[in-house]
């Protein structure tokens, strides 16, 4: 039996190595048969070799029919399991960014000194959507920060210290019919800002309150037109019936004209009630006060912003972008607040895309509330103008590097008093996921 063996496996190494491969039992008992004739086998061995090869074909096809029942048998187990995850994971929509941020500030003091400070940073959002009918959804996002609406930043500091998770936003949104969305509680501002630039709204800020923004089209797919009314609660007193809250209806056009220009214009007003005689929690301290440390004004406002932009160009330049925006209060002086800038390079979406933006703000003492505007410029201050210049390096489409840099001081100032100019630079790796 060990010589039939041996003859087995030295057959199949021989063949093997002149590259002979017999493809069905016809084949192989052939090539017994020329063994037999050449006298290297006998018939007895021959026999023998035959049945040995049988029983070897029988084992195989044992051994190949297990394994692909077994594989069969694994395939099904894992679609039941799948099919036996909610309803509800599946449809869950996730998704977040995280930001690392090197910041150096220094400004110039009336005293004559100079502020100076170096701060590491972070931020981390993420963010959750669920649908619960095809045309309504709850969502809700988690953040970084001390709970400043205008910063989720947190600063390394304080020996390592673990700092709290906050409910950054909490809604839910219905649309009703295609055109409409209505969303209420705690989200992002759907109110239109030119080239997402913050002169009036730190973008980071989440109003409270219910929003309806509207959308139709008069030309498919180019032209259309919006509107976006929406009512903010400021402030709530407790015992009293009075709350500080914001009306705001805004309209507008876009229109794509030739797949390559394009513009976007909408004016918009700002309706404040209980403002006057009233104070703010994150207020910078830069509107007008009356003796008892309280606003003077309600700051109804109306607004323009508008920006026009070729893309898809040939070149090395694909994209240029122009935007302003205008504001203009009910306070008797110091009213109006204007910024005006550019944007050019490319959409990024891959290693090597990049971005530059200028823009120049100029915001007057009481044209705006002083605990809205973006608290990177000025520390968030009315009464302040100045230049930002940023920059942006796409590593891939979900990795930025950007670099920001504000030139600031104030409008304004006592005699005597400098303009205490202020420099921040800050300097950003941002991830999505």
């Amino acid at each position: 039996m060990k010589k039939i063996t041996l003859m087995v496996c030295l057959m199949g190494a021989l063949l093997f190595n002149f590259g002979i491969v017999p493809s069905n039992a016809a084949e192989v008992d052939v090539l017994i048969n020329k063994l037999v004739e050449k006298g290297i086998l006998s018939q007895q061995e021959a026999g023998q070799l035959l049945k040995e090869m049988q029983k070897e074909g029988t084992r195989q096809e044992t051994a190949e029919k297990v394994a692909k029942e077994t594989a069969e048998k694994t395939v099904k187990k894992e679609s039941q399991n799948w099919a036996n995850i909610p309803k509800w994971v599946e449809k869950i929509q996730i998704k977040g960014d995280f930001r690392l941020r090197y910041q150096y500030q220094d400004k110039d003091l009336n005293d004559g000194t100079t502020f100076k400070r170096n701060r590491g940073r972070y931020r981390y959002r993420l963010y959750v959507k669920y649908p619960i009918l095809d045309n309504l959804k709850v969502g809700f996002s988690l953040a970084s920060g001390t709970g400043d609406p205008r910063s989720t930043n947190q600063t390394f500091t304080n020996s390592f210290e673990v700092p709290k998770i906050n409910l950054y936003t909490a809604y839910i949104q219905y649309r009703p019919i295609k055109q409409v969305k209505i969303i209420g509680g705690q989200f992002k501002n759907p109110v239109y800002f030119a080239s997402k630039q913050d002169l009036t709204w730190d973008t980071d800020i989440r109003p409270q309150g219910i929003a309806a923004p509207i959308k139709g089209y008069f030309i498919p797919k180019k032209g259309y037109w919006f509107v976006t009314p929406a009512w903010y609660i400021l402030n709530e007193f407790k015992g009293e019936e009075e709350t500080t809250s914001m009306g705001i209806l805004q309209a507008g056009i876009g229109w794509d004209v030739t797949g390559h220009f394009w513009f976007k214009f909408a004016p918009g007003y700002f309706y404040n009630m209980n403002v006057k005689g009233n104070d703010f929690k994150w207020s910078s301290g830069s509107n007008t006060r009356n003796a008892d440390g309280n606003l003077i004004y309600e700051y109804n406002s109306f607004t323009l912003d508008g920006e026009f932009g070729w893309q898809k160009l040939p070149g090395y330049i694909k994209l240029v972008n122009v935007f302003a925006q205008f504001i203009s209060s009910d306070a008797d002086d110091d009213s109006k607040g204007w910024l005006a800038g550019i944007r050019f390079g490319r959409k990024i979406k891959k290693l090597w895309d990049w971005q530059f933006r200028y823009s120049y703000r100029y915001l007057e003492k009481d044209a705006w509330l002083d605990f809205l505007p973006d608290s990177d410029a000025y520390g968030g201050k009315t009464n302040a103008k100045g230049h930002e210049v940023r920059f942006n390096l796409g590593l891939n489409k979900d990795v930025v590097f950007a670099i920001d840099y504000y030139n600031m001081r104030k409008i304004d100032y006592a005699p005597g008093d400098t303009s205490e100019p202020e420099n921040v630079l800050q300097v950003d790796m941002n991830f999505k996921f």
